[in-house]
């Protein structure tokens, strides 16, 4: 592991607090003989450990900023994303018409009640939360940020919605407080997104990213193994871009198909087949293999309300799934 990635960016032993450095002297050779001797892959605390080091625990906060997606909206298109349907994963879903600072008031004395210590990482969640002319997005995060609650941010978004004077202000806050950028790929193939309308190029993405990291942003990533059309060779390139890329994390997640989707329409057609379990695991085990450990894996299983997933029926065998993959690891 190269030396610096040991130093944490938002602290020093001679001002962070008690916790902080008791944190870091004790905790942090534990973790660097784990990362050499111990596990395959580099979990998501780990990130987290290094980006918030006076907590022991950080924990996600949804919030929807009520953004849409050029992609639905008219921008690029209507149809959307063919998998893609957010009442499916996002669970504060229904508060797009919710102000920030209601959802905040609302939401963090909950979490904050059931782990009084942890760090609280907002994390906005549905659609597609750069979206938007800069002064509306001042208006949704800036009161993110002023919460003496609220340690850092996510923001979900995609690779084409990040114009530079956006990134420069992402970046300002990240002076103030952690910013994750977790800019979505799915596939590093063009043919796949193409045919899943994403309506974005690799090349755009890879832009993406390294305007990001340039600003001195975390930068995060999520992917789809299984995509119509997708083999064992496709899930590899994807992780050896995901490599290249140097990014912070990645979420590596199986197709599942979910109502209201155009590729819902498509697999009852019968026109694709999902991968077998035992085929999504090897194939993520050979991902994490090329992805290495300077990328953290914040996770590689994914799930859908019960009344919404139309299959695989494994998906949110959670447990199974890691238990499976770290064995072929």
């Amino acid at each position: 592991m190269p030396f610096h990635l040991l130093i944490p960016p938002y602290c020093s032993i001679d001002t962070q607090s008690a916790i902080g450095e008791i944190r870091w002297r004790f905790f942090l050779p534990c973790l660097t003989i784990c990362y050499l001797f111990g596990m395959h892959y580099t979990p998501y605390r780990d990130l987290l450990l290094k980006l918030f080091p006076n907590y022991l625990k950080v924990r996600k906060l949804p919030l929807n900023g009520g953004m849409s997606c050029p992609n639905l909206d008219g921008t690029k298109g209507f149809a959307g994303c063919s998998y893609c349907n957010n009442r499916s994963f996002s669970p504060v879903f229904d508060q797009a018409q919710v102000a920030i600072q209601e959802q905040l008031d609302k939401f963090v004395p909950k979490l904050r009640e059931k782990y009084p210590n942890a760090g609280i990482l907002a994390y906005l969640q549905p659609y597609t939360n750069t979206h938007a002319p800069l002064e509306k997005l001042q208006g949704i995060i800036d009161p993110i940020i002023k919460h003496k609650e609220i340690a850092g941010l996510a923001i979900g978004t995609r690779p084409d919605c990040l114009e530079d004077e956006k990134i420069a202000y992402l970046a300002e806050l990240n002076r103030k407080k952690p910013i994750i950028v977790e800019i979505g790929l799915q596939t590093a193939n063009d043919l796949t997104l193409a045919a899943i309308n994403r309506r974005h190029t690799l090349a755009e993405w890879t832009d993406a990213v390294k305007r990001c990291q340039k600003a001195e942003l975390t930068v995060t990533t999520h992917v789809i193994v299984g995509l119509p059309g997708e083999t064992l060779i496709d899930f590899k390139h994807t992780a050896e871009v995901i490599r290249d890329m140097k990014l912070a994390a990645v979420k590596i997640h199986p197709l599942h198909i979910v109502t209201g989707t155009v590729m819902a329409q498509d697999y009852i057609a019968g026109q694709f087949k999902l991968l077998e379990f035992e085929e999504y695991c090897y194939a993520v085990a050979e991902m994490i293999k090329i992805i290495g450990k300077d990328t953290a894996i914040e996770r590689f299983s994914g799930e859908s309300p019960s009344e919404m997933l139309i299959a695989p029926n494994w998906c949110g065998e959670r447990d199974r799934i890691i238990a499976e993959v770290e064995k072929l690891l």
